[in-house]
């Protein structure tokens, strides 16, 4: 719709009527009565005891397995290979009989991967193709409406009630990527929603930004992280804090976040971000608590978690929802850090609690000596008056930081330097270069780390 003619030849106000019409038919759809009854269920099923969470993991891991031996070819034949007959299974350990699944895996199937007893809406969607090749991904619309209770059960623990006011900045096309005076945003009447594009968000923008989130009040701030902390710096940086009287949390998706962040953003904005972790595929979610805590949300789908060695685990998971492309054992290529198993959090929820996000398990640098380097991003949170910024690795042995500073702000490329060889080692060689705006990915987020050797 974006890029289409008629949106971008129409004046403001006819596409922010275009926006809302769209709004509202959404909406409509994605907040019906099936909506309404899956929201009513995710609401029932955060506060289980363990034993029933693992009851309910056990019913509906069979029955995707039991659906997908019975409809979806691939399955139909990687099950027969191996003698796996889902229809007896007693236990989740059983599960571990059935191969991995990975990306090539699912790029050599094909439409062998799809259910043939399909019939209804099909909805397409990609990955973002970090790793090089993007990947389509299938649904029916139950999952949709089983995602969107999940994604507003997230809002709910920000303190957001369906109808109220919500604030957006993610990865739509809204203004067109030529403009360079505000509004950088649209109204979306439809669905009580401002809409702000990340493309045009910069130290030099982030006032006329502020200004009409203040204005707009929103109850919840939805964005990727690294829109919420250029604007959490500018305000620190320009020694006031946010305004708005309504705002009770931000919640952020997409790019990894450190604690130190977070501090940024309750010192600038006042609310904990409730940060959510998902993928494409919708086979395994974490969500964010009342208490900041990361919980495994065990009533989404089954996650294994494989131990790495080092304290960290590889995700590998099973979908509940979506029959009409089931993902078995998937291994996902992201990393995290459970809790301890015996943890409980105050929230008083049964989920697992996860420690924290590592990220893609490729999200790491080449140390000279060939060690691979995770959670380089935190270089970062130690660059005062820092808008944003990447750490990039093209050539071996080099390493280059991307940074926008907050306008007229000093840099100390030194010690910026001494923190990259505290982490990594001094023989790692370090290029400095400063930009008014960090590239995004064609979905506009901001990719902290950054290797293409």
């Amino acid at each position: 719709m974006y890029t289409s003619a008629p949106y971008l030849n129409s004046p403001i106000w006819m596409q922010e009527l275009m926006l809302s019409v769209r709004g509202w038919a959404r909406s409509s759809l994605r907040e019906g009565a099936a909506f309404k009854r899956e929201l009513a269920e995710v609401q029932s099923t955060q506060f289980l005891e363990r034993e029933a969470l693992q009851a309910l993991q056990l019913a509906r891991v069979k029955r995707t397995l039991v659906h997908a031996a019975a409809n979806v070819p691939f399955y139909q034949q990687r099950f027969k290979s191996i003698g796996f007959d889902p229809r007896g299974m007693s236990s989740l350990d059983e599960i571990k009989q059935i191969p991995e699944l990975s990306k090539r895996d699912v790029f050599d199937a094909g439409n062998a991967m799809l259910s043939r007893s399909h019939r209804g809406m099909r909805v397409r969607a990609t990955t973002s193709g970090t790793t090089g090749q993007a990947m389509l991904v299938m649904r029916d619309l139950h999952s949709i409406n089983r995602e969107n209770a999940f994604g507003w059960r997230q809002m709910q623990w920000a303190g957001m009630k369906v109808g109220d006011r919500r604030a957006w900045i993610r990865g739509d096309k809204v203004v067109p990527a030529a403009q360079r005076v505000a509004p950088f945003w649209r109204h979306n009447r439809g669905e009580n929603l401002l809409m702000m594009s990340s493309y045009h968000l910069s130290e030099a923008t982030a006032d006329a930004y502020l200004a009409e989130l203040e204005a707009f009040d929103p109850v919840v701030f939805v964005a990727y992280p690294s829109a919420v902390l250029l604007l959490a710096r500018h305000l620190i940086a320009s020694g006031r804090k946010y305004r708005g009287r309504s705002l009770t949390g931000m919640v952020t998706s997409s790019e990894t976040i450190t604690d130190e962040q977070r501090r940024l953003v309750k010192e600038a904005f006042g609310v904990l971000m409730f940060d959510w972790y998902g993928c494409c595929e919708r086979m395994v979610a974490i969500g964010t608590c009342e208490q900041g805590r990361y919980h495994l949300l065990s009533d989404y789908s089954y996650t294994e978690l494989m131990p790495r060695g080092d304290g960290s685990s590889e995700v590998v998971g099973t979908s509940f929802d979506n029959m009409l492309m089931p993902w078995v054992r998937y291994r996902l290529g992201d990393e995290i850090v459970p809790a301890a198993p015996e943890f409980r959090c105050e929230c008083g929820r049964s989920f697992p609690v996860i420690s924290h996000l590592v990220g893609r398990i490729d999200d790491y640098v080449l140390a000279p000596d060939g060690r691979q380097v995770n959670m380089m991003s935190n270089v970062l949170d130690n660059i005062p008056h820092l808008l944003e910024g990447q750490v990039r690795q093209d050539k071996p042995g080099e390493l280059r930081l991307v940074l926008a500073m907050a306008d007229g702000a000093p840099l100390d490329e030194a010690d910026v330097v001494r923190t990259v060889h505290a982490y990594i080692g001094s023989e790692m060689a370090v290029r400095i270069e400063r930009v008014a705006s960090v590239p995004r990915t064609g979905n506009g987020k901001l990719r902290v780390v950054v290797r293409t050797i």
